[in-house]
């Protein structure tokens, strides 16, 4: 099985909707304007808001059966034998198209009218957010006992609140025309690094929670009808190694955006620059082996 098809089309979908709700956090906290309208407020998510709504697109064409093998995500579970009710699979599908269309309707607004609602944008993000709780059902469902587990919740949230406070650095507030050498609020970096943080720390919390349930399941899993990775035991040590690099990454990335705030703590905006993309790139990398660590679990 492709746990990379996988990873790109959980992390697309995951990328679009925390990038909504930063955009929100953004327009409320940082950039509102007493008399100036809401216009003023629009113009430095315009670019966040596009590309979301072309990641949530993507997103939306990789769940429909209209996609043949093997770039329909959901047809490659199926063929695997890993999924066998569509339920889940149609109720999802279903969410992922009312937010790529709210998404899509709104994006459009903003760009002809130049002004923008913040409830709008929050109210956009929650249909994301309940799109990733039927995500996260279909894999609570399925065959595969390594998915059916409280932690795919963690996993699935905890990429909404580290990846998009990642792009919301590198798009949110830049005016297209100068890209990557704007300045940003210093309010915004912190802002994402809290919310990184709360996020890593609660993954980091559950986890040996989930080790634990596994080498439990793996024992008592024994000659049922449920699919395991080959030598488990094996399995749960060799990504021992990945998991210590993944949290260290975290790490490293939020030790970079703590210290750019720090250094520009008399500052009301900072200059994106290399400091910030790199601490954004490191976030990255970390999110995409904390999500091959959980996909490759399944590997046959």
């Amino acid at each position: 099985m492709s746990e990379w098809l996988l990873i790109a089309f959980t992390m697309i979908v995951q990328s679009s909707i925390g990038l909504v709700l930063m955009s929100a956090l953004y327009v409320y906290c940082f950039n509102q304007k007493t008399n100036a309208g809401q216009q003023s407020t629009a113009v430095p998510v315009r670019i966040a808001l596009v590309i979301s709504s072309i990641l949530s697109g993507i997103g939306l064409l990789s769940s429909l059966d209209i996609m043949e093998y093997p770039f329909s995500v959901y047809r490659l579970l199926q063929l695997h034998n890993i999924i066998h009710q569509r339920e889940w699979i149609n109720i999802e599908t279903t969410f992922a198209a009312i937010y790529f269309g709210a998404l899509s309707l709104y994006t459009l607004f903003v760009l002809v009218t130049k002004r923008g609602h913040v409830y709008v944008m929050a109210g956009i993000g929650i249909i994301g957010l309940t799109d990733i709780h039927y995500m996260v059902s279909i894999y609570l469902d399925s065959t595969m006992i390594t998915w059916t587990n409280i932690n795919t919740y963690f996993l699935f949230y905890g990429a909404v609140f580290t990846l998009g406070p990642a792009l919301a650095l590198s798009f949110i507030s830049q005016s297209g025309r100068k890209l990557m050498r704007e300045k940003i609020p210093t309010k915004l970096i912190m802002s994402a690094l809290i919310i990184v943080f709360i996020s890593v720390t609660m993954r980091l919390i559950e986890q040996p929670a989930y080790m634990g349930w596994l080498v439990e399941t793996a024992l008592g899993n024994e000659g049922k009808n449920t699919i395991f990775p080959h030598q488990p035991e094996l399995n749960f040590k060799s990504v021992f190694g990945f998991r210590m690099i993944t949290w260290c990454l975290y790490i490293i990335a939020m030790a970079i955006w703590a210290y750019t705030l720090w250094k520009g703590r008399y500052r009301t905006r900072i200059r994106t620059g290399c400091p910030i993309l790199s601490g954004t790139v490191i976030m990255f990398v970390a999110e995409i082996i904390n999500q091959y660590i959980f996909f490759i679990m399944c590997d046959m």
